[in-house]
């Protein structure tokens, strides 16, 4: 056995002046050789660095005109991502194959940068309504943020860490979407590709010159692997969106839309199944006849000595639940995250509500708070009525849109240890509540370790003793 390190991500302002040309192609050109080579793949990737022309001649027959796209997942790049929009920062984190971190409102305090649009920079007018209603959003972030301050001083014994900690995740709902932000990403080619042309495809001017940007960076790098960044008609026609009609009916917060009939005797079956390699179907139709205890006994063998920190069997994958919610943009920039699940969303709209936080109730600051949506809701109108494109800049942390949320039994297990959580923002604690609650009621028994971390330890206790 042979394992050799082949390469990793460095940091670029790390390598002498006068390095040579460094591409990840070369990885790429080697490994998707391996299939029509006798040669190790060492001497593979040796040959590929010593003919890089070659070596992407060879990339662009394999990946475009054979169509094998996951050579270009070996490539990956990183990048830091400074002073775009909270806004824009939702579409860029719908990659679903690509890693990222963000600058969090809930630790950083905010010192009033935002994103202008292109779009309304020579309109004088509303360029002056736009930075008055964020003038105002900004302001009345530091009152809240000084007022609540003091507040938990009073009524808690955290620390001063902790304090501020609060009074930040509370304060921010009234910062708008232009809010700048950073992030780090970590992607590969392929998702690279797709997410230019997801860029491109959108109707704004700063996701198109984030694009740019983007593609800049990576062209001359690995020419062979992003190549067809052009949105199609179908693109941009996916990502527009319509005026929603008004609705006499209010969304809920969260609904279960979806679940399957004997979610618990499907994932019991199916933990019998691999075990024994009887068909699914007959072990299924037995499992359905079992009594509540049977079925109990056979998830402890199963689970006896799991923790918090591993992953339920890929059993717990034959269970779908589809949510619909309705949640503000602080608590969606959390669900976002949770990218193998399905997430589908309207796009913001004042019609679907906004959060107040009780925080900001308890320090009597419901007016104010008040005052910064009605404001801000007004500008949308204004915003809607002459550049559509870029309304959603405006409208706050604390305005709404509708998620559908479709996972399966095991990823909702990984969003309840995180969100669940005591350490959890309580906005997303109380949705992960929410959704874990309708999952409990339609899979009682295989929910039980469904919780956060920090009471998984009694759930293990509930489930074995």
């Amino acid at each position: 056995m042979r394992v050799i390190l082949a390469g990793y991500n460095v940091d670029i302002s790390q390598l002498p002046s006068n390095k040579v040309q460094c591409t990840p192609e070369t990885i790429s050109a080697a490994y998707a050789r391996i299939s029509r080579s006798k040669k190790p793949v060492d001497e593979l990737r040796k040959d590929a660095v010593l003919d890089i022309e070659k070596a992407r001649r060879s990339n662009q027959t394999i990946v475009f005109e054979m169509g094998h796209s996951s050579v270009a997942e070996h490539a990956v790049f990183n990048f830091d991502i400074i002073g775009i929009s909270r806004y824009l920062a939702e579409f860029v984190q719908r990659t679903r194959l690509a890693s990222f971190t963000e600058k969090s409102q809930r630790y950083v305090t905010l010192d009033g940068d935002y994103v202008i649009p292109e779009e309304i920079q020579n309109d004088n007018e509303v360029l002056k309504q736009y930075q008055e209603t964020i003038r105002l959003q900004n302001d009345t972030y530091i009152s809240l943020f000084e007022k609540l301050k003091s507040y938990f001083i009073r009524t808690t014994s955290l620390s001063k860490k902790d304090i501020e900690g609060r009074a930040k995740e509370d304060a921010r709902y009234v910062l708008s979407m232009a809010t700048q932000t950073q992030m780090g990403m970590t992607i590969n080619a392929r998702s690279m590709e797709h997410l230019l042309k997801r860029l491109y495809a959108l109707h704004f001017n700063e996701a198109k010159n984030l694009a740019d940007i983007l593609h800049e960076q990576v062209r001359n790098i690995a020419p062979s692997l992003i190549r067809y960044i052009e949105p199609s008609k179908y693109d941009t026609q996916k990502y527009k969106t319509d005026d929603f009609a008004e609705s006499a009916k209010q969304v809920e917060k969260c609904t279960l839309l979806f679940y399957p009939a004997h979610a618990d005797e499907r994932i019991i079956a199916g933990l019998i199944f691999r075990s024994t390699g009887t068909d699914y179907q007959t072990v299924f139709e037995d499992v359905k006849l079992m009594n509540k205890q049977d079925k109990e006994k056979i998830l402890q063998k199963y689970l006896t000595d799991i923790t918090c920190h591993d992953s339920l069997p890929r059993e717990f994958e034959l269970v779908d639940l589809i949510f619909q919610v309705n949640i503000n943009s602080s608590c969606f920039a959390q669900l976002k995250r949770h990218r193998i699940a399905t997430i589908i969303s309207t796009d913001y709209d004042p019609k679907f509500g906004f959060t107040i936080p009780k925080s900001i109730d308890k320090i009597t600051q419901k007016d104010a708070f008040r005052n910064v949506m009605e404001k801000s809701e007004k500008m949308y109108g204004i915003l809607s009525e002459k550049y559509p494109e870029v309304k959603n800049y405006i409208l706050t942390n604390a305005n709404h849109k509708v998620v559908l949320f479709k996972c399966n039994m095991r990823e909702l297990c990984h969003f309840a240890r995180l969100r669940q959580d005591a350490h959890a923002q309580w906005d997303i604690r109380e949705l992960a509540h929410n959704i874990i609650e309708k999952a409990k009621e339609v899979a009682p028994i295989t929910s039980v370790l469904i919780c956060g971390k920090d009471t998984f330890p009694d759930a293990n206790i509930t489930l074995f003793k």
